[in-house]
């Protein structure tokens, strides 16, 4: 994969299109299953920069549902998804305490792409940071273009639809991001 994204990235190529990532790997012969995990990686080599040079106030955090442990959550939902209770049980108060540290303008935890967009449309944010399965997260980085919002995007480690897993080193790592 490495290869692929260097090979990609020394080509000169605008790689902030899903099209032209996808005409990329058919050139180079690469296989679908392959395409969510490269797309993801070269969005968010594409918007790095500016998603850097973006304030934190200014950028919001977008998780999805599957993150909570469904057994002993005590959030409550809203109009613009679940209001985590920093009950322990899961990951989500820790990774929402790191953001609300760094003063990100909000953590919501969304329970698919519709309600994500409404978040979007009502904080008007320049900037988000979304965890979701591969392809979900690929669907959802290429829609945040038509909204001007500079994206970056961690996928879920362990996927499907309850007690997901997220690298939340990595997710750390990009919330920091300056």
């Amino acid at each position: 994969m490495k290869e692929i994204i260097s090979r990609a990235m020394s080509s000169g190529m605008d790689f902030t299109r899903g099209s032209t990532i996808k005409a990329f790997l058919a050139r180079l012969d690469i296989d679908q299953d392959v395409y969510d995990k490269v797309y993801i990686t070269l969005k968010n080599m594409a918007f790095k920069h500016d998603f850097s040079n973006t304030h934190f106030d200014q950028r919001i955090v977008l998780l999805p549902h599957c993150l909570r442990n469904v057994e002993k959550c005590k959030a409550k939902f809203t109009e613009l998804g679940y209001i985590c209770a920093e009950c322990g049980e899961c990951d989500i108060g820790e990774i929402k305490k790191v953001a609300d540290d760094l003063g990100y303008k909000g953590v919501y935890v969304v329970p698919g792409g519709s309600m994500a967009r409404k978040v979007m449309e009502e904080t008007k944010p320049a900037a988000v940071v979304g965890v979701a399965c591969f392809l979900e997260l690929a669907e959802n980085m290429e829609q945040v273009v038509v909204y001007h919002i500079i994206p970056q995007g961690v996928p879920l480690l362990k996927e499907g639809c309850k007690n997901t897993l997220v690298d939340k080193e990595k997710l750390k790592e990009i919330l920091k991001q300056r």
